[in-house]
C-alpha cells in the first residue's frame, strides 16, 4: 500500500451509489464505513452493499473499511461479512490500546485466514491519545488518524477550538507517536462544513504544519483541495532546492554546517530539504 496518503474518503455503507462512485473521486484511498454514519437498522444491508462494492471496485483504489468499535455486538459480524482479500485496511474506531489491535487481527485470522491485514486506528478519546504510542507500534499498524469530534465530546469541549490545551495535546501526541514508531504521518480529522472549501483549505495547511500527512474527508468535491494542501508549495520547493545546492557546495569544501542565502544550515535542514523533494515526486 502507498504510504503517501492524503486525501481519505469516508461513505457511508449504507449508500450504493455512493459506493459506486467514490473511487471517481481521485481520493488516495477509500473508507468504506460501517460505523457512525449508518443506522443501527441498516447495519445488515450495509454490510452487504459493502461486500458487494469493495468486490466490484476493489481493483480501481484502496479500499478501507471502517467497522464497528472491537469488542462491540457488530464488531464480529462487520469482519466476517467482508471480502477480507480485497481490503487494503480496516479502520478502527476509538481504539483505546493494542488489545483490541490484538483482538482485530485474531478475528481477521478467523474469518479469512489473512495474517498481514493493516489496520488505522482512529485516536479519538483521551485513553487513546494518552496509549497513542504503544498503539502506534503495533506491528500490525499501517498508520494512526485522528478523530476530534468524539474526543471534544468527551472533553466537553468545541470541537472546532483549534487553542484548547487538551485537544493540542491530543493532536501532538497522535504526531508524535507515528514518527517515533516509524509510521507514516498521521490523518487528521475531517472537515465537515461542506460548501466552505476555504474554510477546508485553511484547515488542511494547518494539519500540514502540525504534522499530519493528509485527512479523512467526507464529501467528494474535498479531495482537490485537500491533495493540493499536503504537497510541498512552491515556496518550499524553492528552499529545498537552494538547500541542496548550497550544501553540495559546502560538502566540497569540507564542511558540515553552511550557509544558505543569509540562514545557517545542517544535517538536520538538508533532511527537511530532502523529505519536501522527495514529496514533489510521489
Amino acid at each position: 500500500m502507498n504510504p503517501i496518503v492524503r486525501a481519505a474518503l469516508f461513505t457511508p455503507g449504507s449508500q450504493m451509489a455512493w459506493l459506486r462512485t467514490a473511487p471517481a473521486s481521485g481520493a488516495d484511498v477509500c473508507i468504506f464505513d460501517l460505523e457512525d454514519s449508518v443506522l443501527s437498522s441498516r447495519t445488515v444491508e450495509a454490510r452487504g452493499f459493502v461486500r458487494e462494492a469493495i468486490r466490484e471496485l476493489h481493483t480501481r483504489v484502496p479500499i478501507w473499511v471502517r467497522v464497528n468499535r472491537v469488542g462491540g455486538a457488530d464488531f464480529e459480524n462487520d469482519v466476517a461479512s467482508l471480502p477480507l482479500e480485497h481490503v487494503s485496511a480496516l479502520m478502527l474506531p476509538k481504539v483505546e490500546g493494542v488489545d483490541e489491535l490484538d483482538k482485530c487481527h485474531m478475528a481477521v485470522a478467523r474469518a479469512s485466514g489473512r495474517q498481514d491485514l493493516p489496520l488505522v486506528p482512529l485516536i479519538e478519546t483521551s485513553s487513546g491519545a494518552l496509549a497513542s504510542l504503544t498503539i502506534a507500534r503495533s506491528s500490525f499498524v499501517f498508520c494512526l488518524a485522528f478523530g476530534r469530534f468524539d474526543l471534544s465530546a468527551e472533553l466537553d469541549v468545541d470541537p472546532s477550538e483549534q487553542s484548547n490545551p487538551a485537544m493540542s495535546v491530543a493532536r501532538g501526541l497522535v504526531v508524535l507517536a507515528s514518527h517515533a514508531a516509524g509510521l507514516p504521518p498521521p490523518l487528521d480529522s475531517p472537515w465537515l462544513k461542506v460548501e466552505d472549501l476555504e474554510g477546508l483549505r485553511k484547515a488542511a495547511e494547518t494539519a500540514r504544519r502540525d504534522g499530519f500527512g493528509g485527512m479523512l474527508i467526507i464529501h467528494p468535491t474535498h479531495v482537490p483541495t485537500v491533495k493540493s494542501a499536503f504537497r510541498p508549495t512552491n515556496t518550499e520547493i524553492t528552499w529545498a532546492q537552494r538547500i541542496l545546492t548550497a550544501a553540495e557546495q559546502a560538502s566540497l569544501q569540507g564542511r558540515g554546517a553552511f550557509l544558505a542565502g543569509t540562514d545557517m544550515a545542517d544535517e538536520a535542514t538538508l533532511r527537511r530539504a530532502r523529505g519536501i523533494l522527495k514529496e514533489v515526486g510521489e
